[in-house]
């Protein structure tokens, strides 16, 4: 891990206990605003009040407090009436604030949670235990011990941890003491059962939960017995011998569900009273933001983080909203990023005139929260859909060649503002065109998949992987050093040519290469790809099937 993010990990550290010290005097500050509001009932109090309210739940957001932060935004969210003047205040919501005061106030932050979090955070930096994704846990049904072994070693290359059951009594046992899988494999012709494959999964069902994925395994191929699987509420169905690989596309479908990350959107309002009241709105609705009130400062900002849109004021008093809008439209990167104006204009050919020069809609100022959620939302939805079909490559579904590219000088900006470092790799299929001759094109699709998976189940979320082109590819891994990179990446080369390839020709194995360069060792993006491009012929000409650092 770099001395930076070690020095980021003290630093929350630091805030964490210094926030555990202040707690009990922001509570009492809270308790003697809410006294002030019950007592005058004044703008000033109330917008006081609300104030603190809503800086306690951002705190504890930030410095991962989650209990404090979850009180204390549900105090915010019910003094937002009040704040906007639609209600008044009564007996009701105080009651609200007694209970909830009282419960911040029996909340203790120990030192041992500041020090498991400090160290929960210090790990964010690269480091190979971050590398291994959390394995889905399967179980398997079967009564054959070497297709058992076989399917184990061929999905523990994807992230799939599997347990073998000869027996549903066995299963049943287990699933009984609350150890329940992501997905239950059952073969149905297992000798000697006394019950139906379909009693099994209705029983396997009431054990564990309703939802819970199961796949059938069979020796019979025809609609009768395909029929009754899915009339059993099977989720899939395979037929031995398998196709592992199609069995490891199903089980990603099947165990998939993803949180999606939040939409984040940028705001740019010269009234921070104004750009609190949109933050806090968007926020409760699930979407993250940053707040811009100087507009000199946006291009910082959108290097900084991924935005999926911009709500920006028109009429700012360093530059207006159109000018700002043709200043973002200069850089490619931002071109799809829809901008939406905010303001008390209604003048329609003014409206348009803004749009014309760089914004994609027009809210008229006041506008109500449910309005500005659901509007923001639908907006910053769709683009980020266009957009990523605009940067994903269609075979792998990984960042198309610009994307990825696009993806190197922003990180090289950015571990050069922060002393950071990052690592560049190339990756090359050792001899593709002879698997595409050999067993057909469909074939070598489906080995470009393997090696995107193995990518995205092997190395972080925060690192970037691209198909380069054809059967190369490119991956971006920030806050890396080279000698990390090559631990890992070369761990990712040993298990994927352990990976059996299926085709009607039979099984085979396939290899890879890859070339690795670094920042600050190389000055820029530029080099960095020419450096790793070399590495990689490098690797090619010393056999192939290795990784290679650049200037060894």
């Amino acid at each position: 891990m770099s001395n930076a993010a070690l020095g980021e990990s003290q630093k929350l550290q630091l805030l964490r206990k210094k926030f555990r010290d202040e707690l009990p005097a922001k509570i009492a500050d809270i308790e003697f605003c809410w006294l002030n509001v019950r007592k005058n009932g004044s703008r000033e109090s109330i917008h006081a009040m609300h104030r603190l309210v809503h800086d306690l739940a951002a705190s504890g957001v930030a410095l991962k407090f989650h209990q404090v932060s979850e009180l204390a935004r549900i105090m915010d969210v019910a003094l937002l009436p009040v704040v906007e003047g639609g209600e008044s205040i009564g007996e009701e919501l105080d009651e609200v604030f007694a209970d909830y005061l009282g419960a911040l106030k029996e909340i203790e932050l120990d030192e041992d949670e500041i020090d498991a979090a400090s160290c929960e955070e210090s790990q964010s930096g690269f480091n190979v235990a971050d590398l291994r994704c959390s394995e889905y846990k399967v179980f398997l049904l079967e009564s054959d011990r070497t297709l058992y072994e076989d399917v184990k070693k061929q999905l523990s290359h994807f992230g799939y941890n599997i347990s073998l059951f000869d027996s549903y009594v066995n299963l049943f046992d287990e699933l009984s003491t609350d150890n329940i899988p992501d997905v239950v494999i059952m073969s149905v012709n297992i000798p000697g059962m006394s019950i139906s494959a379909a009693e099994a999964a209705d029983q396997i069902r009431k054990i564990a939960h309703e939802d819970l994925p199961i796949v059938f395994l069979s020796d019979d191929d025809d609609i009768g017995h395909r029929l009754t699987a899915a009339r059993s509420g099977a989720d899939a169905y395979f037929v031995k011998p398998l196709n592992v690989h199609e069995m490891i596309d199903q089980l990603d479908k099947l165990t998939g569900e993803e949180a999606v990350d939040p939409l984040h959107i940028v705001i740019v309002e010269d009234s921070a009273t104004q750009s609190l009241y949109y933050s806090s709105i968007l926020e409760r609705a699930g979407m993250e933001t940053s707040v811009i009130n100087d507009p000199l400062d946006i291009l910082n900002v959108m290097e900084e983080v991924s935005a999926d849109m911009i709500l920006m004021d028109m009429y700012m008093p360093k530059c207006s909203g159109m000018e700002l809008a043709k200043v973002i439209r200069q850089f490619p990167a931002y071109a799809s990023i829809p901008i939406v104006f905010l303001s008390a204009e209604t003048e329609i050919e003014r409206q348009l005139d803004a749009m014309s020069l760089g914004g994609d809609d027009f809210l008229t100022k006041p506008i109500n929260p449910p309005h500005l959620i659901r509007s923001v939302a639908i907006r910053a939805e769709r683009a980020r859909i266009l957009r990523t079909f605009m940067v994903t490559d269609n075979l792998t579904g990984l960042l198309n060649h610009t994307r990825i590219k696009d993806q190197l000088n922003h990180e090289v900006a950015r571990a050069s503002r922060k002393n950071g470092a990052l690592t560049f790799a190339m990756i090359d299929i050792d001899h593709f065109k002879s698997v595409n001759d050999t067993h057909g094109h469909h074939v070598g699709d489906r080995v470009i998949k393997s090696v995107a998976r193995v990518l995205q189940q092997r190395l972080r979320k925060s690192d970037y992987i691209g198909r380069y082109g054809g059967e190369e590819f490119a991956v971006v891994l920030p806050d890396a050093d080279i000698d990390f990179a090559y631990q890992v990446l070369n761990e990712i080369r040993e298990s994927f040519m352990a990976i059996k390839q299926h085709s009607p020709k039979g099984e085979f194995t396939v290899s890879f290469s890859c070339g690795i360069a670094s920042y600050p060792v190389c000055k820029d993006a530029t080099q960095l790809a020419l450096e790793a491009d070399k590495a990689l012929y490098k690797a090619k000409e010393r056999g192939r099937n290795c990784v290679v650092k650049a200037f060894e």
